[in-house]
């Protein structure tokens, strides 16, 4: 009787956590600075939680300053992360200019992550980051190199850096970058985690909280929490517009 009320027990912890897996999308960033800056993966899951999405979102992440996917498959920790764990998604972030200056290396290394992700059925999407602040004029590079790969692997893009370049042609103002040209600021990595959220969930991003917080002050208590940023209704319309539009074009 005993071991038939174990086995009885374990059918149910079973049953549990397979409707847990059922009821979350579960995303493993692997990146650098352009990942962990304002902590990207917390913000898309705050996004998510602010239209209490059925899902819910539970990510995880693999970054190294500096780090590109070169760098990441031969330390090792990205690869044995992706093999321990179901993930519907792993998100795969090229250092910021190597897709400039050396597309082959990226392609390589792009495509050996992404037969291991296959391997174990998962998805790969390309964070398709964007151009430093005063050179623009490579935001096209970046943007051909990321959607040559993707397509070459029937991968999904989150195309941030292309919503970058229009919100920086729609709104000058609105400063998406920190004061080193290159890293986001809080409302950069805003943009970006709108764009995660309607790549993972598929629905559109208008009407997600406008409000930027930082992660290590989240408590359950709104009231205590650090605020970073608070965008005006306006902004944020308009930076959810377009990535709504840009993506439905991708």
């Amino acid at each position: 009787m005993i071991a038939l009320f174990k086995m009885f027990g374990r059918q149910v912890e079973t049953a549990s956590l397979q409707v847990a897996e059922q009821q979350s999308i579960k995303v493993l960033f692997i990146g650098n600075s352009y990942t962990y800056f304002n902590d990207l993966p917390w913000l898309t899951q705050q996004l998510a939680e602010s239209v209490k999405e059925a899902k819910t979102l539970k990510t995880e992440m693999v970054v190294v300053a500096g780090a590109t996917l070169n760098s990441h498959w031969k330390r090792g920790e990205a690869l044995k992360l992706i093999k321990a764990k179901h993930w519907d998604y792993v998100v795969l972030q090229e250092q910021s200019i190597l897709p400039i200056t050396n597309p082959q290396e990226m392609y390589e290394y792009a495509s050996l992550f992404d037969a291991e992700i296959k391997r174990v059925n998962s998805q790969t999407v390309f964070y398709l980051t964007w151009a430093r602040q005063n050179q623009s004029e490579t935001q096209k590079i970046l943007t051909d190199s990321y959607m040559s790969i993707a397509q070459k692997l029937n991968a999904k893009v989150a195309p941030v850096g292309i919503v970058w370049q229009n919100i920086r042609e729609a709104n000058s103002q609105l400063s998406l970058y920190t004061s080193d040209g290159s890293h986001p600021s809080p409302i950069g990595s805003y943009v970006a985690a709108c764009v995660f959220y309607t790549t993972f969930y598929g629905n559109s991003p208008v009407g997600l909280s406008p409000r930027i917080y930082s992660s290590n002050s989240s408590t359950p208590k709104e009231s205590n929490r650090i605020e970073l940023e608070s965008l005006s209704q306006t902004d944020a319309q308009m930076i959810q517009n377009l990535v709504d539009n840009i993506l439905r074009k991708i």
